[in-house]
């Protein structure tokens, strides 16, 4: 699953795959532009580098709920959540 930043859309992509969690995005948007459409749409926010997205996106988008909570679960555990453990640590992957 990941979560894919372009031309000013945020869409989910991949929701049956749950091993690999990411954002992506082109290389000409800057973190803050990332930061804001990720808050304009609702999805997350960037911090530190990170995106942090909304574990009620992640949920909507995804067909296995048992998987979905299985990922949180997983992610909780490794300490890849914000601090009200509302939303997931992804890496950014930057794309031409």
């Amino acid at each position: 699953m990941y979560v894919l930043v372009d031309d000013g859309r945020v869409s989910i992509h991949d929701g049956e795959n749950l091993k690999d969690f990411h954002v992506e995005a082109t290389t000409d948007i800057s973190d803050s532009e990332l930061d804001e459409l990720l808050r304009v749409r609702d999805y997350g926010y960037v911090s530190g580098g990170s995106a942090f997205v909304s574990v009620a996106r992640v949920r909507e988008s995804a067909t296995d709920v048992e998987g979905v909570a299985a990922m949180v679960d997983y992610a909780q555990s490794k300490g890849w959540v914000d601090e009200d453990g509302e939303a997931l640590q992804a890496h950014v992957v930057r794309r031409q």
